[in-house]
């Protein structure tokens, strides 16, 4: 059977940050979820149940969901109504198992266009395929307006909306982790790449600092290092005989620079040219006075300010006076008599050239290289993060499993049968956050604090006497201390215990997924699945953007996977 659900394009669109629908009351009282922009008709969103009908009763938007995602035990009959029933919870999205219907393309495409540019909106893509369009006339149906609020337990059904947000950015977190996981030789490429792009920044900042110019030899060697490592790995490509050819243009326009500025700026250089200038200019000065032309360079001067004046009263930069006035046609004539003394007095027209050429030197000409060498760098750039992009895109995939991943009476754990320190500690920090990140915001201080609680309870674990659990100790303790300006600086754990090493990447980045990533692959730690679990579980599913999703639902054997874990999962809940 099938339920059908009149649904609003901003309760649609929203529905799609969760990838699930609920009574309007519960946006207003739990953790997640927007209501500042929802749209509400009549009364009855406000309730504390969604009211669904066997048939479609039209509208603009309806979703459609099969009765394996509805808890059907607790739907409540609508007195006189034989097709609509009132229900208390959240009902959350399946692959294949819920449809979404548009009463023109003009509708589909509208909410289409407006997910584009919001992060959260993460799913719709992922449920395209379930868009369809059919225009049904709205059905009034008497009574439903009228209905008050359902008074059933929902305080616990929100309860479980919120932990189950968390439980499900937990799940993601986790196999996001596994799926961008990459293997050494990927990631030792992709951090040469970015020692490549570092390298051509510092370059760069040396070329526009510095009044010498060095040639980077490292950067040519670089090049045909990552080369070598790229086409061992993926493909051939012109990128790199590219970026050579960049490097080798760069170079030649430095060179030229370079040259310039020493002309222009040598000390002793500079200090004759500005003696020189002072010099010519008394001569010519000399000569101007002699001949009267100093008088009639001032007289010209005065209306040309006088233009100036005058266009600043109309808004214009200069106004001209118009032919036929007195100022202009004294203007020309001033203009005519410089001009003809210039051309006639040879040792003027001499001093008057000397001139220009001192002050071409003095001043700095090196714009005619600096636009064109930034041009360089910014197209070597966009090749090398186009190339770090593809090493990516292409890494090797671990087998994504979540047969470690245990919840229990809503406590998500990683089977530990083995008794390893690390899946202790991380089992720790996971449930002290599932625990408190509903009511702390996350940031570097509250992440501090679950360091600090955490640290606690496992130093009173017996497996903490281990060699591998002092150690954790060891790097917690000093990281603490540094935190609290206790201490200069903190040791970086050592690659023999790569869960703890990607828990500390989160302890240090725990702000953006991004930042995490960043600093892992800059730290050359491997296992992301632990940082992205906490970093998810702690934001919670609805507030993980896009740009973090994107790369799971692009992969339906993995967003499958997710799925069917999640659904078990809610099949006890309804059971």
């Amino acid at each position: 059977m099938k339920y059908y659900i009149e649904i609003s394009s901003w309760n649609l669109l929203e529905s799609f940050v969760t990838e699930s629908i609920s009574p309007f009351s519960f946006y207003q009282e739990r953790n997640f979820g927007n209501n500042l922009s929802r749209y509400m008709s009549g009364g009855k969103e406000r309730t504390y149940h969604l009211i669904l009908s066997t048939k479609d009763l039209g509208g603009a938007y309806s979703l459609c969901v099969d009765e394996t995602l509805v808890d059907t035990s607790i739907l409540v009959p609508i007195k006189g109504l034989k097709t609509a029933f009132m229900y208390p919870k959240t009902i959350y999205y399946r692959k294949g198992y819920v449809r979404f219907r548009f009463g023109s393309s003009e509708l589909k495409d509208s909410l289409i266009s407006e997910s584009q540019i919001l992060f959260e909106v993460k799913s719709v893509e992922k449920y395209s395929s379930d868009f369809y369009i059919q225009a049904i006339d709205t059905k009034e149906v008497k009574g439903i307006s009228k209905l008050g609020n359902l008074l059933s337990d929902y305080k616990k059904y929100i309860d479980f909306d919120n932990a189950f947000n968390k439980t499900k950015g937990a799940i993601t977190g986790y196999v996001r982790g596994l799926y961008t996981s990459t293997d050494e030789s990927n990631r030792m490429l992709q951090s040469k790449l970015r020692d490549l792009k570092n390298s051509f920044g510092g370059f760069n900042t040396q070329i526009m600092i510095s009044d010498t110019f060095l040639e980077n030899p490292e950067i040519c060697s670089l090049i045909d290092e990552c080369k070598s490592m790229y086409f061992s790995q993926i493909e051939n490509t012109n990128s790199f005989d590219v970026l050579t050819a960049q490097y080798k243009e760069i170079v030649k326009l430095a060179m030229l620079r370079a040259k310039d500025i020493q002309v222009q700026t040598s000390f002793a250089a500079r200090e004759k040219l500005i003696q020189d200038k002072t010099s010519v200019e008394n001569q010519i000065v000399k000569i101007e006075r002699k001949f009267d032309i100093y008088n009639i360079r001032l007289e010209l001067e005065n209306i040309k300010s006088l233009e100036k004046e005058n266009g600043q009263k109309t808004g214009k930069k200069r106004e001209y006076f118009k032919k036929g006035s007195a100022e202009y046609e004294r203007k020309y004539q001033l203009k005519k008599i410089i001009e003809d003394f210039e051309k006639n007095n040879s040792e003027y027209g001499e001093l008057k050239g000397r001139l220009y050429q001192i002050e071409q030197n003095l001043s700095s000409d090196t714009n005619k290289y600096d636009t064109t060498i930034a041009a360089y760098f910014a197209r070597v750039s966009d090749i090398i993060n186009d190339l770090i992009k593809s090493v990516a895109s292409v890494s090797s995939k671990d087998e994504i499993s979540l047969s470690s991943v245990n919840i229990c009476d809503g406590n998500v754990l990683l089977n530990n049968l083995d008794g390893n320190p690390e899946i202790c500690y991380f089992n720790i920090v996971l449930e002290l956050i599932l625990q408190k990140s509903g009511s702390m915001q996350l940031s570097e201080f509250s992440v501090l604090q679950v360091l600090e609680e955490s640290g606690k309870i496992f130093k009173s674990n017996p497996i903490s006497n281990t060699e591998k659990g002092n150690r954790i100790l060891k790097y917690l303790r000093e990281f603490w201390l540094y935190k609290h300006q206790q201490a200069e600086q903190f040791e970086v754990p050592k690659e023999d215990i790569p869960i703890f090493q990607s828990i500390f990447a989160f302890f240090i980045k725990p702000l953006g997924f991004e930042q995490i990533e960043r600093y892992m692959l800059l730290k050359k730690f491997s296992q992301k699945a632990y940082a992205f679990m906490l970093w998810a579980a702690w934001v919670g599913f609805a507030d993980i953007p896009k740009t973090f999703t994107n790369i799971l639902y692009s992969d339906e054997k993995v967003t499958a996977i997710v799925d069917d874990y999640l659904l078990n999962l809610l099949n006890k809940e309804l059971n």
